[in-house]
């Protein structure tokens, strides 16, 4: 059931005063000279930035083969929540480690803190060689980690923002450094179409980490690319199924019409994106669509005009990461630290992005071979 718009905004409101992160007013670093330079690790303009991540990548990102083939027969566990990414994410990883002579086995209900506490405990039980988690409700697997540890489970985590420590042996695959750097990677594509100097830029975000992580890159961004622009967060609770997107966004831009961007992540919410700038009286063309992570509905938005840019996140190539990094840790190999491919994604990009048979970004279109030659399999 909808939750009703005026109970929404209610609760919308007081989030905008309390739980947003508005820029530039309130935010400790305004009026401190900008640096001029990097919106992102590496140096240099918004331009060259946006330039430089716009080509469709070729390589898996890793390159160091296996120091000894893997042995046959382990079992590695992947919690779900259910959601399309994660079910999308398990597949991935199940063809994975079937390529290694592997079994993947998939826990269900890991979508709230208790059902995830519950998946990860069920899945320590079982002893498998390794363990697969989303870093959504990391911070409430305390106990589970700890008896992981002490029954000697590796556990890889991808969009973690936390360090490794003891069982959880990488955190590294759309990790901190990473999910921020997207953002960074978007206020500098913002900075360099901004038809004025002033972007205004409403953020729908699940309130989660890893889109968190990629709010808060996008705005360090703005800081130094344009000190005049201002965001301001709005969060959906994960917990709360009535709290739609379409809602949020719609009572986002009612309280703020001077709003000149839309920016979604996980880029999935922003299914319901130009219905939300209709229904908040926008003027045509007034709002551009940007986010994180370019779902199957984003890519055709894209392509027809109603989006203008979303930072590419190859869930299929995801899954064979982790499997590659399960397989070294495994193996007794450091995990590799690398990023992963990805190009931000336009109405001129997404032609050249690589997507499998239902139309799920990839990055690469021969990634399942890249990893079958680093682990000398066919």
């Amino acid at each position: 059931m909808r939750k009703p718009l005026l109970a929404l905004a209610l609760a919308a409101s007081a989030s905008l005063l309390l739980a947003s992160c508005a820029m530039p007013a309130d935010d400790p670093n305004f009026g401190k000279p900008s640096s001029g330079a990097s919106g992102a690790a590496g140096g240099g303009t918004a331009d060259e930035m946006v330039a430089a991540a716009t080509a469709a990548p070729t390589s898996i990102g890793v390159d160091a083969p296996l120091a000894a083939a893997p042995t046959p027969g382990a079992v590695i566990i992947g919690l779900s929540d259910g959601t399309e990414s994660s079910t999308l994410l398990n597949a991935s990883m199940s063809a994975a480690a079937e390529a290694l002579g592997w079994t993947f086995e998939v826990i269900e209900g890991a979508d709230t803190i208790e059902g995830a506490t519950a998946a990860f405990d069920e899945a320590v039980a079982k002893a498998p060689a390794g363990i697969h988690i989303n870093g959504a409700f990391v911070d409430y697997l305390t106990d589970g980690l700890a008896a992981a540890t002490a029954a000697g489970i590796p556990v890889v985590c991808t969009e973690c923002m936390v360090d490794p420590l003891d069982a959880l042996k990488d955190t590294s695959i759309v990790g901190r450094t990473e999910v921020e750097d997207w953002g960074r990677l978007m206020g500098a594509f913002v900075q360099m179409n901004n038809a004025n100097q002033d972007a205004v830029i409403e953020m729908v975000a699940l309130g989660t980490p890893a889109p968190t992580q990629f709010d808060q890159g996008l705005q360090a961004a703005m800081m130094d690319y344009c000190e005049p622009c201002s965001t301001n967060e709005n969060f959906l609770d994960p917990l709360d199924p009535t709290m739609l997107p379409l809602d949020v966004a719609t009572l986002a831009l009612q309280l703020n019409p001077t709003a000149t961007w839309l920016s979604y992540a996980p880029g999935s919410l922003s299914v319901d994106a130009q219905e939300a700038i209709t229904a908040a009286a926008m003027p045509d063309a007034a709002v551009k669509v940007i986010g994180m992570g370019a779902s199957p509905v984003n890519l055709a938005a894209l392509q027809d005009g109603t989006a203008a840019a979303f930072t590419g996140y190859p869930i299929p190539l995801v899954g064979w990461r982790v499997i590659d990094q399960l397989a070294r840790i495994i193996g007794g190999e450091e995990p590799v630290i690398a990023p992963l491919p990805t190009q931000l994604l336009t109405a001129e990009s997404v032609a050249s992005a690589a997507v499998d048979a239902d139309g799920n970004y990839i990055a690469v279109a021969d990634f399942e071979a890249q990893f079958k030659a680093l682990w000398g399999v066919k």
